[in-house]
């Protein structure tokens, strides 16, 4: 033991020092480029229970979409597609600053909070996201450039509802 001469702190300060120089001219990872922006929040891609196709099973699938700029940003011509193709488009809908909307798959009232898909496959309601297996999102502006997408691998479980955090 080094007992009254300083090392024992001397030490440890230095360490911190080093490391905090490291820090300092270590070369910065830039953040994702869907976390400023418009961009994906949480996608429910497969609702709890087994999908009886009623409005309020396909409304448990959705995916919500942040506003992270400071700004309002006018909606209109943005749109979600799913890997197969399958398109939500915007009409007319201001997303306020720090605010997020929910694009439900199901059939609804729209507000500034929720937006209903009505999806249809063949003149019928249907799901859109893959419950199991490999599934992704994107998200395009109205000039058709993606802005953000997210993927994931759904285990199509029936007792839990399963989503993803693409934040």
């Amino acid at each position: 033991m080094f007992r009254g001469n300083g090392i024992r702190t001397a030490v440890p300060a230095a360490v911190g020092v080093v490391g905090l120089l490291a820090c300092a001219v270590a070369p910065a990872q830039a953040a994702p480029k869907h976390q400023g922006g418009v961009h994906f929040g949480w996608i429910q891609y497969n609702g709890a229970g087994a999908d009886s196709g009623s409005n309020a099973s396909r409304n448990s699938e959705w995916v919500q979409i942040h506003n992270a700029t400071g700004y309002a940003v006018q909606l209109k011509g943005y749109k979600v597609r799913d890997k197969a193709g399958w398109t939500y488009t915007f009409r007319s809908l201001t997303l306020k600053a720090g605010r997020t909307v929910t694009v439900r798959t199901g059939s609804g009232g729209n507000t500034a909070a929720n937006v209903y898909w009505d999806h249809r496959y063949r003149g019928r309601a249907a799901y859109v996201w893959n419950n199991s297996g490999k599934e992704n999102a994107a998200l395009l502006n109205a000039k058709g450039k993606q802005v953000d997408s997210c993927a994931w691998q759904g285990k199509g479980q029936r007792t839990k509802a399963e989503s993803v955090n693409c934040h």
